[in-house]
Parts: C-alpha cells; structure tokens; sequence
C-alpha cells in the first residue's frame, strides 16, 4: 500500500502533487522567507495577506508543508516577487527562450537511491512547448525497460512540472513519480488511472517484473508524489560515421 503524503486529503488529486526543487542552491522554504524578509513582512503579517495562518507561514517557512499553487501565487504577489522565481527559484524573464531542455533526473523502477544524492544534470537540445510555460519543462532520462511501451532505454522524456505549469493531472496522463521509502527516491513514470473512485499508477512495460498497478492509498510506509506530465519524449539518434578505407 501506498501513501502520495504523510496525511493525505480526500478534496482533489491537487492534494497529492507536489514540485521538486531536486537540489537547487535554495529550496522553497527558504524562497519563501527569502521573500518575506525582502519585503520586510513579518510572519503574521505575510499570513493576513494570503489568508492563512501564522502557523501555517511558519510551516511553509521549515519546509514541513509546502503551500499549494495558489497559495504560492498570492505569496508572490504579496512579497513582490516572481512567481516562477519562488516556485522554481530561477530568475530572469521566463519567457526568454532557451536552448535546449535541462536532464534533471532518471527515470527507472526499481533504482533506489539516496535522496541526498544529485542528478548530475545536464542539457539537450530540444525545445520548450509552446503550450506551457518554458521555465517548468525539463526532461528525464529512461534507464532500463520500466516504461519501454513508450520510451526506450536512453531516450528522454518530455515533462512539464506541475506547479511551474499550472497544471492538475487528469486519468490518462503519463506522470513523472517520486516514491520515497525507508530513506531511499526512486524516480518513475506511469499512466495516472482513476478507477471506481481509486487511483491507481499503472506501468507501461513489457516486462513482467513491472506489471502491477500501484493503488494510491496508504499506510505511511511508502510516500507517492506526482512530479510532473509528461508531454512528449526525444530520442537521440548517434551519428554513423564511415570507417575510413
């Protein structure tokens, strides 16, 4: 059985998808006092501008909640601050075009791994989509056969952060999954599938070591978090070069 939070809510799949800062120089808790403290807001003063609580500032602040998309949305506004900057802590003009999409993880089942642990992160030339913003799209890179119904091994997927995007899933999407258990990630992709009132993450593989659908429901062991959707996927073709006669 599986958990997307430690206390999960029963409102919207929203309550269950979260953004992943994977190790930017500052996550989001300290954006959000970087913000605060900026604009020279105290924590009480910042709650009554979004509508919230002290306390609840106060948990943004530590990192045990992270405020929903909404929430982000009104705390940039009330600190002055970009949006995409807070979510995703990148500066400059999100609408300036960029060359080529970050590789900000893999996506493999079965791949544990420390969560301190960094992707070695690198670029590829493929461009943003134009349907979302161009600073929430990255890739990730297929490792083994967990997914090769759609993507192969070492081709990449096409993905838009959730939050950054604005965007909930819906049944049928491809989503990016972060699962974390007994102090190890693993990174996957699968089908978002709502079911008789359920929700469900089924594979895509060939491979009869990955055909079990996962239920979204829980006992705390395991924590599930929707990451992203994926919009596309590339797949590099290596240059054939004749061998000199």
């Amino acid at each position: 059985m599986y958990s997307l939070t430690n206390a999960p809510s029963s409102e919207t799949i929203g309550d269950f998808v979260q953004a992943d800062d994977y190790g930017r120089a500052m996550e989001l808790n300290q954006r959000i006092f970087k913000a605060r403290s900026d604009a020279k807001m105290t924590q009480e003063q910042l709650a009554n501008a979004v509508g919230k609580t002290r306390g609840a500032v106060a948990q943004w602040e530590s990192g045990e909640v992270r405020p929903r998309h909404t929430t982000l949305q009104a705390i940039a506004e009330a600190t002055s601050k970009p949006l995409h900057w807070l979510i995703n802590g990148i500066d400059g003009d999100p609408s300036t075009p960029r060359i080529g999409l970050e590789v900000v993880g893999e996506v493999a089942a079965g791949m544990w791994k420390e969560p301190t642990v960094r992707f070695e992160r690198t670029y590829e030339p493929v461009a943003t989509h134009p349907d979302y913003p161009g600073y929430g799209q990255r890739l990730y890179r297929v490792s083994g056969n967990s997914i090769n119904r759609i993507a192969a091994n070492g081709e990449y997927l096409h993905a838009v952060e959730l939050h950054a995007g604005g965007m909930t899933p819906e049944h049928g999407d491809l989503v990016i999954v972060r699962r974390l258990q007994h102090g190890l990630a693993e990174y996957t992709a699968k089908t978002l599938i709502f079911e008789e009132g359920r929700m469900l993450l089924r594979p895509e593989s060939t491979d009869p070591d990955w055909q079990a659908d996962i239920e979204i429901e829980g006992d705390g062991d395991t924590e599930i978090t929707v990451t992203d959707i994926v919009i596309a996927k590339w797949s590099p073709i290596e240059r054939r070069r004749k061998t000199a006669k």
